[in-house]
């Protein structure tokens, strides 16, 4: 009871400070209503900093900016393990982004996006106690969203090569969960689901169709599920369009690889529709695919260590609806979906031999005990400044596994604050 009052006083103070606050900026600033009310992507969004576009300021002839996260109050609990536990609130950075623009000549741009991300390891693992991986050493890391050049070719043909992070989901392509969730829903960003980033080329170009427009993506790509270098077995084709009339816009894509021995496809495959009207906004997507002759164990029982050769199916879907209240409050739905067909359970027995798993070479113990994860969390945008927005999100989490009777129920309120400059 206690937590919940908490988190109301907190809901009504923001609303009252962030009034206040958005009318005076409005007679401060010329700026436009935020970018993330739209969910549309853009014509050709590799040319632009796809849902993640910053005010820039000129740095001797390339355009900078950054992106800012970081969350003010983190609680959660819930039952895992059998057991009724929480974890203390948490405060602390989450990722910041750089974005590096340079327009070499009239047809040739270069686009850098650097990543630095901290994980303080706060969210439940199913088969592990609530808060029980909560370090005070968090882990830095550094990468990158996407390192590449856009040249502008005869016929309104854009082609990008270098590190992409491709339109396979354009909720995690474009980046559009980053304006509207704190934490990313796992339908989305989960690495067999809504991910699919890579080295290699894009061809894009714009196709109009009387009163449909048909913006079509065609990727060449390493197939290796990295940004910085692909395997030679593992070439991959992705395609995806976004045909578009009114304020529909549909969305698919079909991607075709094979595993790291160069002996089994790998097919996946997205759709989706997203509706924008006036202040109100709607999208799903759903995703799924199959990986032929996966090696992993059986674990049909607790303390069955075989070890067999399968197909895997893993989908997911997530559906999003939005309004907008007020220019300076957005309220939001977002439910998230998933059936992992496989799970990543580790067996008690020393174990270390390479297998190809989805495609990659691992070490990890690959178990097909059938997982499934639900989430259902509702969102307040609050727009401080256009660019510059604070999250209270609520995320409501089941996430159960078969073969051993697994189950992790937990709530989680995070508030966080992101600002782009």
């Amino acid at each position: 009871m206690k937590n919940k009052i908490v988190r109301f006083i907190l809901c009504v103070a923001l609303a009252a400070v962030f009034t206040t606050v958005y009318a005076e900026n409005n007679v401060a600033s010329a700026k436009t209503e935020p970018s993330v009310l739209n969910t549309d992507v853009k014509t050709a969004p590799a040319a632009e900093k796809a849902g993640n576009q910053a005010t820039a300021r000129d740095n001797g002839g390339a355009s900078v900016g950054g992106d800012l996260k970081f969350y003010l109050y983190d609680k959660l609990e819930g039952k895992s393990v059998g057991t009724e536990t929480s974890q203390p609130a948490l405060n602390g950075l989450t990722s910041f982004y750089l974005f590096i623009s340079k327009e070499l000549s009239d047809s040739v741009s270069l686009d850098i996006e650097p990543k630095f991300s901290i994980s303080a390891s706060a969210t439940p693992k199913l088969g592990a106690k609530i808060g029980k991986d909560i370090t005070s050493s968090p882990t830095p890391s550094i990468g990158f969203v996407r390192a590449q050049i856009t040249v502008k070719l005869p016929e309104n043909v854009e082609l990008t090569a270098g590190a992409l992070r491709t339109l396979f989901t354009e909720d995690y392509g474009a980046q559009l969960w980053y304006g509207e969730e704190f934490y990313g829903n796992y339908a989305s960003c989960g690495g067999y689901y809504g991910t699919l980033d890579d080295t290699g080329i894009e061809l894009y170009k714009n196709f109009e169709l009387g009163p449909v427009s048909l913006p079509s993506y065609l990727y060449v790509l390493g197939g290796a599920g990295s940004l910085y270098v692909d395997n030679n077995n593992t070439k991959a084709v992705l395609v995806h369009i976004t045909p578009q009339i009114g304020m529909f816009k549909f969305l698919g894509s079909y991607f075709r690889s094979m595993d790291s021995s160069d002996n089994n496809p790998i097919t996946r495959y997205a759709a989706g529709v997203a509706i924008n009207y006036e202040n109100f906004m709607f999208r799903t997507e759903f995703t799924s695919g199959q990986w032929d002759n996966v090696s992993m164990y059986a674990n049909l029982t607790a303390t069955d260590f075989t070890k067999t050769v399968r197909n895997l199916t893993p989908q997911a879907y997530y559906i999003k609806a939005g309004y907008k209240l007020f220019p300076w409050l957005r309220v939001m739905l977002v439910y998230a979906h998933y059936d992992q067909d496989f799970t990543n359970a580790d067996k008690n027995i020393a174990d270390t031999t390479t297998k190809t798993v989805l495609g990659y070479t691992v070490t990890s113990k690959q178990s097909f005990a059938y997982e499934t994860y639900t989430e259902i969390s509702p969102v307040l945008n609050f727009y401080v400044t256009p660019d510059s927005t604070i999250y209270a999100q609520m995320i409501n989490v089941q996430n159960t596994r078969d073969g051993d009777n697994c189950e992790l129920k937990y709530n989680r309120f995070v508030l966080g604050w992101r600002t782009t400059f």
